[in-house]
């Protein structure tokens, strides 16, 4: 994992010590705290010395690069992408500054690195269209930007795609694709409506009411979508009025439901919507 480059040697050696550290999809460092990892979606406390203040600074700046202020506007919405969608959540005591308007911090006290999983096969994956709209869900580390990565490289040998990449956890280098990174998916959506002429715009994570509302007026240019969002199952997802109002509109035409079983990761279910 590239992520022991930003840490310091105490608490790489204790991750690096532990059986299953591949199988790790969080590591959460908190100031004065043990060490704390998510496994198969259960949390465990490894046995380590606590975190210190100064290891997380340090750990901030090396996420930076050295320097906390190119990465201020990241800081403000709370979470720094790196190394290939790995996402670091950054909690801690914020304030509000009038001139640049935006949320800056004052005190870090903790550190939640998200590690990426990158799938490049999904059982059952041969049963999917592609070239369909899709809305693909799943509960957290089922899978969902690794498979919306892997339609985002196949689509884009035959038609225009646009991603609309908020987090920078979609695009890279081997995508073929026009990217819009660092600006809220509604807005990144209006942009690439009007401006790359594309047959497919994909969004990862949406559900909120302005994102809706962009897709609903795209699609009147006749372009299809391929979303993700955060759901356990049908009802789950298909009661969340952003969500159920693309529905209601034919926005997608199938919903592609994903499941990890231990470290196999499955297309669960595709129903026509």
């Amino acid at each position: 994992m590239d992520i022991y480059n930003y840490l310091p040697d105490s608490i790489a050696n204790c991750l690096k010590s532990y059986s299953y550290i591949n199988s790790v999809t969080e590591i959460r460092l908190r100031k004065n705290n043990p060490i704390q990892i998510t496994l198969k979606g259960k949390n465990q406390i490894l046995n380590s010395q606590n975190v210190t203040q100064n290891d997380l600074n340090n750990i901030l700046l090396n996420i930076c690069e050295g320097s906390i202020n190119v990465y201020e506007n990241e800081i403000s919405q709370g979470y720094i992408t790196i190394d290939d969608g790995c996402r670091v959540g950054i909690g801690g005591e914020f304030f509000y500054n009038p001139v640049s308007k935006k949320y800056l911090l004052k005190e870090l006290d903790s550190l939640n690195i998200r590690i990426a999983k990158n799938i490049t096969q999904f059982e059952n994956q041969d049963k999917l269209n592609i070239n369909k709209s899709s809305l693909i869900v799943g509960a957290p580390h089922s899978g969902k930007t690794s498979l919306i990565k892997l339609i985002s490289k196949e689509l884009s040998k035959n038609f225009r795609v646009a991603i609309c990449d908020e987090r920078n956890e979609i695009s890279s280098t081997s995508i073929n694709c026009d990217v819009i990174k660092g600006i809220k998916k509604a807005d990144a959506v209006s942009m690439a409506t009007r401006t790359l002429n594309p047959e497919f715009i994909i969004c990862d994570e949406i559900g909120l009411e302005s994102e809706s509302r962009e897709i609903l007026s795209a699609t009147n240019t006749g372009v299809k979508f391929i979303c993700s969002a955060h759901g356990e199952n049908i009802k789950n997802v298909f009661n969340r009025p952003n969500i159920r109002v693309l529905l209601d509109n034919g926005i997608f035409e199938q919903a592609v439901f994903l499941k990890q079983v231990n470290d196999k990761f499955y297309i669960e279910e595709i129903i026509d919507v």
